[in-house]
């Protein structure tokens, strides 16, 4: 069976995993209640900062554990304490339901996350992720960064806000992001033909050109989630010459 699910999966769906991990984060005051701490923040926001990072931290699945303490400091001196114990956050409950929350606030979050991350910790999130994946080698650290760099802020941005959507992104988000990513970077359908399918350069190269417009079908066909025998005939047969014209011998792929 060709492998074709395994390297979609590792270029797209890793990056995507991270929607669903970020989706599950969750008037003037007298003189002791507008005491500054060390970090600009009131006495009550550094309160309800302190209890965002523990819920933070304390989740196995967030990705982005040595930047906790930035994000909640960030998003909660963007938003102010009194908007946020408007919306039921106190130093005790930060439990709140993200794809609730109102669209400055999932801005702020947004935006924080992006600024206290920076494109190396995506780049390093993007490989863990990957070699995490049981469908081939991890993706290569230089192909992660180019995700991380070759995307601008406004795709980036885009990407992280879909998280606090209360549904799994559609294929077209997802064949958009895709299309993105391999606009921005193309080598890393070359790296991951040669790193999972044992192809060499050439071969590579001639399946990358002749494959890209086809993978995006899958996504916008909806099947980007299907194994290689579901894929549409129609589809799948392009797949097929692909590997013959790039001189590809299948019987080595099965």
């Amino acid at each position: 069976m060709l492998n074709i699910e395994g390297i979609m999966k590792k270029i797209f769906c890793i990056t995507m995993t991270a929607l669903l991990v970020l989706a599950a984060c969750g008037g003037s005051n007298d003189d002791a209640e507008s005491a500054e701490s060390s970090d600009g923040l009131s006495s009550g926001e550094q309160a309800i900062a302190d209890a965002l990072t523990a819920e933070l931290v304390s989740d196995p699945e967030f990705p982005f554990v040595d930047d906790a303490t930035c994000i909640s400091e960030t998003s909660v001196s963007v938003i102010g304490e009194d908007k946020l114990t408007e919306l039921g956050f106190s130093a005790t409950s930060v439990d709140t339901s993200a794809a609730e929350l109102p669209e400055e606030i999932q801005e702020a979050f947004t935006n924080a996350v992006l600024d206290c991350t920076g494109t190396s910790g995506l780049a390093a999130y993007i490989v863990e992720a990957s070699a995490e994946d049981d469908d081939g080698a991890p993706i290569r650290m230089a192909d992660a960064e180019c995700i991380a760099n070759g995307l601008d802020r406004e795709q980036w941005y885009e990407f992280v806000a879909s998280s606090f959507e209360a549904e799994t992104p559609d294929d077209v988000f997802a064949a958009e992001f895709f299309s993105a990513i391999l606009t921005a970077c193309p080598q890393i359908l070359v790296n991951s033909f040669m790193d999972d399918l044992g192809l060499d350069q050439e071969q590579a190269e001639c399946l990358s050109e002749s494959l890209s417009d086809t993978l995006l079908d899958l996504f916008t066909s909806g099947s980007g989630e299907l194994e290689d025998n579901d894929v549409p005939p129609e589809l799948f047969g392009d797949l097929i010459s692909a590997f013959v014209d790039c001189g590809v011998d299948l019987s080595q792929l099965e």
